[in-house]
């Protein structure tokens, strides 16, 4: 686990520590804000209601914190709640797509060029989010059940009220809601994990504690 923490770390620091590498990949997230925004979930955004735009463009809106929150991190302003925000979404909607297009492939038989660019950036953007988890910092337990609380929401939102993402036919509402349950689920779970308590708890008495 020491080696793969410093492998992170590393490519924390890369990325970070080199404005032009930096930026070109602030550039590439809002590029796919902008292409998933418009094309993957534009049809649905404009038909509907406004109250839940902000549960459904789900990888772009998570690339659109991801950039937030790393642009903050850079510059010395973070906010540990926001971090910890988009490093949920990002490995959330990141796996998530993964899952979705695996089991579409499975069924389909067949992979498109763009199926395939799609997969690629995905995993890109649970990358991002892993960098993300381990910058998140002193946060309160209250703040981190929040933010398992919300994307257990969109969960009730997406299946339960029918805002989910467009789907193939290969990959039935079933299978997509029960990976967002499991995703959400065990992410929730790791967020306000119990060793967190223990942690708070040595720290408040003055002991020192391992990073997160």
């Amino acid at each position: 686990m020491r080696q793969v923490r410093q492998l992170i770390d590393w490519v924390y620091a890369l990325i970070t520590g080199h404005p032009l590498l930096f930026w070109v990949c602030m550039l590439i997230n809002l590029f796919g804000v902008v292409w998933g925004g418009i094309v993957w979930y534009g049809p649905m955004l404009a038909s509907s209601p406004a109250w839940a735009w902000i549960f459904i463009p789900d990888c772009p809106a998570a690339a659109l914190y991801a950039t937030i929150a790393f642009i903050l991190l850079r510059y010395g302003r973070p906010v540990p709640w926001f971090t910890a925000f988009a490093a949920f979404a990002c490995i959330k909607y990141g796996l998530w797509t993964l899952a979705f297009w695996t089991r579409h492939w499975l069924g389909a038989g067949a992979v498109e060029p763009l199926e395939l660019m799609l997969f690629v950036s995905h995993i890109g953007l649970t990358c991002e989010g892993v960098l993300l988890a381990t910058r998140i910092g002193p946060l309160g337990m209250t703040a981190r059940a929040a933010v398992a609380a919300f994307f257990s929401l969109s969960i009730l939102v997406d299946y339960g009220l029918g805002f989910h993402p467009p789907l193939t036919w290969v990959v039935t509402p079933t299978f997509a809601m029960w990976t967002a349950v499991i995703l959400t689920s065990v992410l929730g779970f790791w967020l306000t994990r119990p060793s967190l308590v223990v942690a708070q708890r040595a720290e408040a008495l003055g002991l020192q504690v391992p990073r997160e």
